[in-house]
């Protein structure tokens, strides 16, 4: 039972169900005993609330007849003394509930959670401040107008104008800037007098480029403060205003990581439909990774063990501020790629010379986190290794693993997931309508066929439903949206054919899987012959996929593009497919695995391969299609399709290199994916697939060799393997030459350059950078030579030579504004910052390097970006900004812990040391040594001053 009085005042039922309260006097009675302290109101205090201390005669009688009214609304199973809502304590009546199961108290649980994540954790901060706002329906405690409720709902009101002028604060934080401005602009519109929304407002519109606009704003609100108060806008509206008029620098946004709710690769799932039962267990699992720090939950596929490990692992994040990881294991295949998995959703770049396991424990080490790691059965010995190498090297990380199986590995803890509750048929229907089962199929129901409900004459066929089903919740799920299109009675008898049909038919599968198979094989006969022919096609995706990916499978034979809408669309409605939504409004589609296992087994061998096939090539097109993008402005957006697609990338680069595959597939994919891999800081995963295809391609075609010698050295030098660049990058040279491909011999050159500097020789490394920069601008390659220019200037800047390095690192910045790109923007500019900053050009300097930081940011290179801030930093401490450099120090160090790249972590703390010396020598002097271990561990040495 859920209250709500966050809008009309109302109660719900376990099955979402509104509950007839009857009269109003009644609907005001439960309003007085939830709002407050909920202590024991007697009935003189009542009469005194619901009649506003004006009572007639018969007041005391009128009181104890509404409570009669409302227990029977609240509790029809009153015979029942655990079934008490109201109960009567110390002469007076309360309500027995817990605060969660009333929005209000929710509301203000988060509201304080959100508020003081404000700062800290701008985008979690953001979440919980809408999570707040969400719980509203209407004005607070509507319908309830006695001079009690008018108080609570006045306070409520003002609680919920508070939560907006946050949320608006945490949006302005991570640069949400143009979606603030409608908010705040119709906030303002209803509070023209509240000085605080007035200068959110100015400083969003300020953001957006409309400084007129945020000008007016202060305008309009002086005139209203003049017109009804008689006052002058406070000191601080004052001198936001003076502020915009100078274009202060104060106003921009300040020198952060921006990070937007559900960015993060590793964001929970947000499931559409309400969680329905297992709080018992929710309580359990809590209490149970309270205590231990590996937790698994076992049980058959369909029993929700997903569902419930992500309710539990939200719910323990929000309470504990602890960090929480999403990790999909289900798209791999088996002992395949689970720590590249698990780094791609902690956001963790491969360390040079380090074990990968090794990075992601260093990047997660004094964090506290909470790693779910989903469909671990196909993958049990690999997880267990990782995990057991990440608890032993880290103290604050705790694992809640789904599985059908145990890892076996020491320090893990069960928790056996089984099918939901059931009642037993002879119990009162309230029972019935109350078991987890029943309540579960009865949501789903609603769903699709609105006012859909328990009742007394249909409990018994619901259960009955339930039942043969046996509370799986996929099951369940599954039989609930055909009640869009059938009665109950027809779902029931169809489902009793069902069984029998399907245990004459289904194949042969393991026990632990049958009566799932045969729920999955009951909704698969349901859907028509096109329905099950595009199910069977899409489950050649391992992963979520787009319509024009699953038309792409269609082939000669496929249906129409409206129709194959049409098809896909039934599928979502049924439940068989799940729609996700994404943040740019582009829907993607998902097969349950069981689902997918099931359609999949419904194709022939030659089918698998030919789907196999056209998904590879349908991928092969979207990466040539982003490759076109990736070297000119904005290509942010086209990296992050790569990485959206990054599953069904790899999987078309298995099948490409596989048996029956086709490896010119492969190898063209591989040439299109080499400069995402990079950015990404994916190297080993890169390096894979480049060396797979070198070996596909052999010595004899120079075409296709090039790009992969290319893209070998690039992600080799990336992982400060010299020898191995040398050698690829000795080879390119070589056939680039023998050949006259001028821009692949200049970029061969520029990576031996990159050696010969490394290496010490400085003289050799300098006339290469000259002879590649030529070779590129030969060829055609202006992005090229812009990047081996920026690093030419580098070294002339480390040379001592400030003329040179400028001269040069201006050249550069002009080819990379000649193509757009954002990468080699930002390294032109970047190194002109640290030039500038060099010889004393401070304030240039400052503009340059944050400039570079947002285009580092439009192409999320967070290596870039990480470095970008230490400059800055040494840019505020340079010029006596001590506190300045701080903030840029610390998030440097955050992003460089966040992505693995532990000798960035090492030269941030260095920083912050500095920028901390004045203030607190220990804290100064404890960050140094922390640096001076790490670089001990790493074997490198601090750079000579």
């Amino acid at each position: 039972m859920a209250f709500r009085l966050l809008g009309p005042v109302s109660a719900v039922d376990a099955t979402g169900v509104t509950v007839a309260l009857g009269s109003s006097r009644q609907r005001a009675l439960l309003a007085c005993l939830l709002v407050g302290d909920r202590v024991p109101v007697t009935v003189a205090q009542l009469i005194d609330l619901l009649w506003d201390f004006r009572p007639p005669p018969t007041a005391a009688t009128m009181v104890h007849a509404a409570v009669a009214g409302l227990r029977k609304a609240l509790e029809p199973a009153h015979c029942r003394g655990d079934a008490r809502v109201v109960v009567t304590r110390d002469g007076g009546y309360v309500m027995q509930v817990s605060p969660d199961q009333i929005d209000a108290v929710r509301f203000e649980r988060l509201l304080a959670r959100g508020r003081q994540a404000v700062r800290a954790d701008p985008g979690r901060g953001h979440r919980l401040l809408g999570e707040a706002l969400g719980l509203w329906t209407g004005p607070a405690l509507a319908g309830v107008e006695q001079v009690f409720a008018r108080a609570a709902a006045g306070r409520l009101d003002g609680l919920r104008l508070e939560c907006a002028e946050f949320k608006a604060e945490a949006g302005l934080e991570l640069g949400l800037h143009y979606e603030a401005v409608s908010e705040l602009e119709t906030l303002v519109a209803r509070n023209p007098l509240r000085e605080r929304l007035s200068g959110l407002l100015m400083v969003a519109l300020y953001r957006c480029g409309r400084q007129s606009d945020a000008l007016a704003t202060y305008a309009n609100l002086r005139r209203s403060l003049a017109a009804e108060l008689g006052l002058e806008p406070g000191p601080e509206v004052r001198r936001l205003e003076m502020a915009l008029l100078r274009q202060s620098a104060e106003l921009d946004l300040p020198v952060r990581p921006v990070t937007r709710p559900g960015r993060s690769p590793a964001a929970l799932p947000i499931p559409l439909g309400a969680f329905v039962g297992r709080g018992r267990e929710q309580s359990e699992l809590a209490a149970l990774l309270a205590r231990h720090r590996m937790v698994t939950l076992t049980g058959a596929g369909g029993t929700g063990k997903t569902r419930l490990a992500i309710e539990v692992t939200r719910r323990l994040a929000d309470h504990s501020g602890a960090e929480a990881f999403f990790v999909d294991l289900t798209p791999l295949a088996a002992g395949a790629g689970v720590e590249e998995t698990v780094a791609a959703a902690l956001d963790v770049r491969t360390e040079p010379g380090q074990e990968l396991v090794a990075t992601i424990a260093a990047a997660l080490d004094g964090r506290d986190s909470v790693i779910l790691l989903d469909n671990c059965e196909h993958l049990l010995d690999r997880c267990a290794t990782l995990v057991a190498a990440v608890l032993s090297r880290t103290g604050r990380v705790r694992v809640l693993a789904t599985s059908r199986e145990p890892l076996g590995m020491p320090g893990e803890h069960l928790h056996p997931v089984r099918p939901l509750l059931l009642a037993v048929p002879d119990e009162p229907w309230d029972r019935i309508a109350a078991c987890e089962a029943v309540r579960l199929f009865v949501s789903r129901a609603a769903a699709v066929r609105p006012g859909f409900a328990v009742t007394p004459h249909n409990a018994r066929l619901v259960l009955e439903v339930c039942a043969r089903l046996d509370g799986l919740p996929l099951a369940l799920e599954l039989a609930a949206a055909r009640m869009a299109s059938m009665s109950l009675r027809d779902l029931a008898a169809r489902l009793d054919d069902r069984f029998r049909l399907l245990a004459a038919a289904a194949r042969p599968v393991d026990p632990r899987h049958r009566s799932l198979a045969a729920t999955v094989g009951w909704s698969y006969e349901l859907l028509a012959a096109p329905e099950r022919a595009l199910l069977a096609r899409i489950a050649v995706f391992p992963g979520t996929f787009d319509l024009a990916a699953a038309q792409a499978l269609d082939g000669d034979e496929g249906p129409a593009r409206s129709d194959g809408l049409l098809t896909l669309s039934r599928l979502v409605a049924c439940s068989t497919v799940q729609l996700e939504e994404e943040p740019d409004d582009e829907p993607r589609y998902r097969l349950l695995e069981t689902t997918r296992q099931f359609a999949r087994d419904k194709l022939e061998t030659p089918e698998i391969a030919r789907l196999q096939s056209r998904h590879a090539h349908h991928y092969l097109a979207v990466a040539e299609q982003v490759e076109a993008h990736l070297f000119c402005a904005g290509a942010g957006p086209w990296l992050a399709r790569l990485h959206r697609e990054r599953v069904n990338l790899l999987a078309a680069l298995a099948w490409a290199f596989g048996p029956g595959g086709d490896p010119d597939v492969g190898t063209r994919m591989v040439g299109c994916l080499w400069h995402y891999w990079d950015l990404r800081g994916a190297r080993s995963e890169g390096l894979q697939w480049v060396h797979t295809a070198l070996d596909a391609v052999g010595t004899e075609t120079p075409v296709q060799r090039l790009p992969l010698l290319s893209a070998g050295a690039l992600l080799h030098i990336g992982c400060a393997d010299f020898d191995a660049t040398a050698e690829l990058a000795g080879e390119q040279l070589i056939l680039a030459r023998r050949t006259g491909q001028r821009m692949w011999e200049g970029d061969a050159l520029s990576m031996t350059a990159t050696i010969a500097w490394a290496r010490g020789r400085f003289d050799r490394a300098q006339q290469l950078y000259e002879d590649a920069v030529i070779a590129t601008l030969a060829g055609g390659s202006v992005w090229r030579a812009a990047m081996a220019e920026a690093q030419l200037a580098r070294l002339h800047r480390d040379r001592n030579e400030p003329d040179a390095a400028r001269a040069v690192a201006l050249q550069s910045l002009a080819h990379a504004r000649q193509v757009g790109e954002e990468l080699a923007h930002g390294l032109a500019l970047d190194v002109l910052a640290s030039i500038e900053h060099r010889w004393g050009a401070v304030a240039e300097a400052r503009r340059l390097v944050e400039e570079a930081l947002v285009h580092y940011r439009l192409v999320d290179y967070r290596e870039g970006e990480a470095s970008a801030l230490h400059l800055a930093g040494r840019i505020a401490l340079g010029a006596g900004e001590p506190a300045r450099a701080r903030v840029a120090f610390e998030h440097s160090l955050m992003l460089c812990k966040q992505i693995g790249h532990r000798a960035g972590t090492a030269v941030a703390m260095e920083g912050l040391a500095d920028a901390t010396a004045a203030a607190d020598g220990v804290e100064a002097d404890r960050l140094r040594a922390a640096a001076s271990k790490l670089r001990v561990e790493i074997g490198v040495p601090a750079p000579v001053s």
